[in-house]
């Protein structure tokens, strides 16, 4: 490195002129050797810790192993880990800014929200920390020593941040300028005390900073996109509202939303936090709709704009209701066994596509429509009998952080849907699943293969049902549909007697005994509320 730079108190800086980088580093000396962003990984059932680097020469993968062209989202939290030797228990200081002023109309240091032990964030735009600290290890209990392999960092300075400014006006001006760009973030270090060190490879301890993630070495890479965050329910970094406090039940999902990108992506952390990027969607703004009573004469409907036609998938054999979806400006006509008009309203909703896989073909097979299984965590899901396949993002992120704890607690099943709503937001011929709000699932059986059954039937898998409701309670779906009923032939004892599947309602007409129909999902609060 041969330019350093002098951080003042004010974030600015000074260039400065520095020594030409060595061969072979002199290992005497004090030396901030690295520094990098990064996201924590923890192995042997969450007792050991460690960083894997995040930048341009650490290319990420998505779920479907391509390489991702950016490395992190305006508003995720990543850790900021400097590498230094012969300097514990020495401060220094750090600043982030821009490489270009595409962002914020110049390139001076940013004010981020960084991590305050144990449950907090607050805004800073110079970062002073300890070698040896590692309090950005911290859970909400304030405590690292669930670690056994610290002592691997002690020769570390780590800060934990959200890549954020600390208000929303702020955040939507950053974004508004950023839209579809990357830019490059940039990392000034030197030591709180002023004296020198020596930085990367050089040869002798200098005056002044350095600058690092400035070259093709590696580049910090930051885009705009909607950021949803899953918690397994027992990761005790999950520091979110909490909702009961005895026993306590927190909110488990928080978003950041981006009004300037369309783009949605599911971050799931694990009961051992590490962090798994499930999968990335786009959502559609379509105008809500809402089922009445009667059905508009042709003239009132407005112009015909799409027609849906399910003929050849009941001819396959697919038990979809709908014959065919009669797409109009002031609303949708569901032609069946009756008509239903599900009318325009005012304002309008998101929407993702679940069908991720999207296997193409007509029939009444479950459709696999994702299978994420990487490192420890399994989410695999299909259609049956149903071409309602989009949901609201907040609704899916409860789905999908539901799924990934119920198999990381042991459960094997595969979990099939008969559908949310259509992609226009009505719902041929329900009510309440309009606009994405509502699903239903098929009923857990023993053969586990997703496959339906009914609440009475000898492969109805009670016990299972019972847990796999109860989390999808917890992660937002609060209310349910199913039917009181009573089943001897199975292998479980609980249900021989008068019950009902926990957080849901009975109700017969129209049946609820061969899915379960959850519903009444609690919207998720976005990082600013």
């Amino acid at each position: 490195m041969a330019t350093r730079i002098t951080i003042t108190d004010s974030g600015q800086t000074q260039t400065l002129n520095g020594p030409v980088a060595p061969d072979t580093p002199d290992n005497s000396l004090q030396r901030i050797t690295e520094v990098y962003f990064a996201k924590k990984t923890t192995t042997d059932n969450g007792t050991r810790v460690n960083f894997t680097k995040i930048d341009s020469a650490h290319v990420q993968q998505d779920d479907q192993n391509q390489n991702i062209p950016y490395d992190s989202i305006l508003g995720k939290t990543v850790y900021l880990v400097i590498e230094t030797s012969n300097m514990t228990d020495l401060s220094i200081d750090a600043v982030i800014r821009p490489s270009a002023n595409t962002m914020t109309d110049n390139t001076d240091t940013l004010q981020l929200m960084r991590f305050v032990s144990p449950d907090r964030y607050e805004a800073q735009r110079l970062f002073t920390v300890r070698v040896g600290n590692l309090d950005a290890l911290n859970n909400r209990n304030g405590r690292h020593d669930h670690y056994t392999n610290v002592n691997d960092h002690i020769n570390k300075a780590i800060i934990k941040l959200q890549l954020r400014p600390d208000g929303r006006a702020t955040f939507d001006d950053w974004t508004r300028r950023l839209g579809d760009q990357t830019i490059n973030l940039e990392v000034a270090v030197e030591r709180t005390d002023n004296n020198p060190c020596a930085y990367g490879d050089g040869q002798e301890e200098v005056n002044g900073a350095g600058i690092f993630l400035n070259d093709d070495r590696g580049r910090f890479r930051v885009v705009n996109k909607n950021i949803y965050t899953i918690y397994h329910g027992s990761n005790t970094y999950n520091t979110l509202r909490v909702i009961t406090p005895n026993p306590e039940r927190r909110r488990r999902i928080q978003k950041v939303r981006n009004t300037h990108s369309t783009e949605v992506i599911f971050f799931y952390y694990d009961q051992n936090d590490n962090e798994h990027r499930i999968c990335a969607r786009t959502k559609e703004s379509v105008t809500r709709k809402r089922r009445v009573n009667t059905v508009p004469p042709l003239a009132q409907r407005g112009n015909l704009l799409e027609t849906i036609d399910f003929t050849a998938n009941r001819a396959a054999g697919e038990q979809i209701d709908a014959h065919q979806l009669l797409v109009y400006s002031n609303g949708t006509l569901g032609d069946g066994a009756t008509d239903k008009w599900y009318a325009n309203q005012t304002d309008s909703v998101d929407l993702v596509n679940m069908d991720i896989l999207g296997n193409q073909g007509v029939g009444p097979q479950i459709f696999e429509a994702f299978h994420y299984n990487q490192n420890g965590v399994v989410i695999r899901y299909g259609f049956q009998h149903t071409r309602r396949r989009s949901i609201q993002p907040d609704l899916f992120a409860g789905f999908l952080g539901a799924l990934a704890q119920f198999r990381q607690e042991g459960h094997d099943h595969y979990i099939v849907s008969q559908g949310f709503s259509y992609s226009d937001a009505s719902c041929y011929p329900s009510a309440e699943h309009v606009n994405g709000e509502a699903g239903d699932l098929n009923l857990l059986t023993t053969l586990q293969n997703g496959v339906n059954t009914i609440l009475t039937a000898a492969n109805f898998d009670y016990d299972n049902q019972v847990i796999l409701r109860n989390i999808l309670f917890e992660f937002g779906f609060e209310s349910g549909r199913s039917e009181n009923f009573s089943n001897t032939s199975n292998t479980s004892a609980e249900d021989n007697a008068s019950t009902r599947l926990p957080h849901t309602t009975h109700t017969a007409t129209p049946r609820h005994n061969n899915h379960l129909h959850v519903h009444g999902f609690t919207p998720i609060s976005d990082i600013y509320a």
